[in-house]
């Protein structure tokens, strides 16, 4: 289809009207927005504060495995999950605390001990009038 020069004239001052208007109605609104959050945003690290950062967990981490081994705890390494060093010794005397408990409790402790009477003794050595005696003791007493 084609337009008049004059058609084509209308046409294009309606296309810049309603550009001008999406753009002062919608566009400047979004764009105010999008540069107020972005004085929001982290600020990106460098490679070398990155790198800073790296070794300070690896230092960490060799620090939590030095202190596990001071006290003789480094089977436990891979359960502890901590984040500083105040948090690492409280974690480190709570769990030697309950490894003590459990030295106490697991303890051996003899089922098969037990006291022997006289009437045992007697019955061990064969002597019947010892046995007798033993019962006869246990009746009057």
């Amino acid at each position: 289809m084609e337009f008049t020069p004059e058609q084509q004239a209308h046409i294009d001052q309606m296309l810049a009207d309603s550009k001008v208007t999406w753009e002062t109605e919608v566009l400047t609104p979004l764009t105010a927005e999008r540069d107020e959050l972005l004085q929001f945003k982290p600020v990106d690290k460098t490679d070398a504060e990155k790198a800073l950062e790296q070794r300070e967990q690896e230092l960490f981490k060799k620090e939590i495995g030095i202190e596990l081994k001071a006290n003789k705890l480094d089977d436990f390494a891979e359960f502890l999950n901590v984040a500083n060093a105040d948090e690492l010794k409280a974690k480190i005397t709570q769990l030697s605390k309950i490894l003590d408990a459990r030295k106490i409790n697991n303890g051996y402790v003899p089922d098969t001990h037990k006291q022997t009477t006289a009437y045992d003794q007697a019955a061990a050595s064969g002597n019947v009038n010892g046995m007798i005696g033993a019962k006869l003791a246990k009746l009057f007493n």
